[in-house]
């Protein structure tokens, strides 16, 4: 049956609740090494929410470095068309629940088509970075490539498009307490930042999640997640159940 699921991140107290549980779900007894859905989408969650520093947040990060690490006015514009650029840092980050952090390398072009007009900027991301929730912990490899457009002072918002994947281990703080290896990839169709705030305005998120248990039993999920303003989404797993983000 599909189930519709509360699932608040960020300044609000983080919540994943089903309409219903089954047994198994509900032991404690540690005897329990599967990697359940509703783990998986807790991880595909937390690796997309700028409060972890997920792919919202590093596609921030490559906003702000296009913006601001420049020469003169903080344009695109100041860049060489066709010129590699490249930067490293640490960022970190902490709101009520989450604290994250990463080391991070870019590298970066900006593409002027065939004329001298900047309209887009490609960068190539990698690094690792780490997380700690409420309901879940994370250390993992970074990497992405993004594809970054709109970059015109006249237009409102950015169009991004990209492949982001987190490759490392999770530490479940529910139910069972899982520890688990995964990569997740998130692949984007037409992600609209606005530019006034930097809110993912729309947008549609495929997420792959292949995790595998302390056993060496593999799980493979998968879902869809659709931004859908003000800072919320929805996430559809394979199965049909939805989970309602917010940060």
């Amino acid at each position: 049956m599909k189930r519709n699921n509360p699932f608040m991140l960020g300044l609000a107290i983080m919540t994943l609740t089903f309409a219903s549980c089954s047994d198994d779900d509900d032991s404690n007894d540690g005897t329990e090494t599967s990697i359940t859905e509703e783990e998986a989408a807790e991880a595909i969650a937390m690796a997309v929410s700028p409060e972890s520093g997920g792919m919202v947040e590093q596609t921030n990060q490559a906003i702000y470095t296009m913006e601001e690490d420049n020469s003169a006015s903080d344009k695109a514009e100041d860049y060489e068309c066709g010129v590699e650029y490249g930067s490293s840092y640490n960022i970190s980050g902490q709101s009520a629940n989450v604290t994250y952090s990463a080391s991070l390398t870019w590298s970066w072009i900006i593409d002027c088509g065939t004329g001298i007009i900047p309209s887009a900027a490609d960068f190539d991301l990698t690094g690792t970075s780490s997380y700690d929730g409420p309901r879940i912990s994370s250390e993992a490899s970074t990497s992405a490539s993004i594809n970054i457009q709109n970059l015109d002072d006249a237009e409102s918002s950015y169009v991004v498009n990209e492949t982001f994947t987190m490759a490392g281990s999770q530490e479940s703080f529910v139910r069972n307490e899982n520890a688990f290896t995964s990569t997740i990839e998130f692949t984007t169709t037409d992600l609209t930042i606005l530019k006034a705030n930097y809110n993912v305005a729309s947008g549609t998120v495929y997420a792959s999640f292949v995790g595998k248990a302390s056993n060496g039993n593999t799980y493979d999920y998968s879902g869809t997640l659709v931004f859908t303003g003000n800072q919320t989404a929805t996430l559809t797993m394979g199965s049909g159940n939805t989970y309602n983000l917010a940060w």
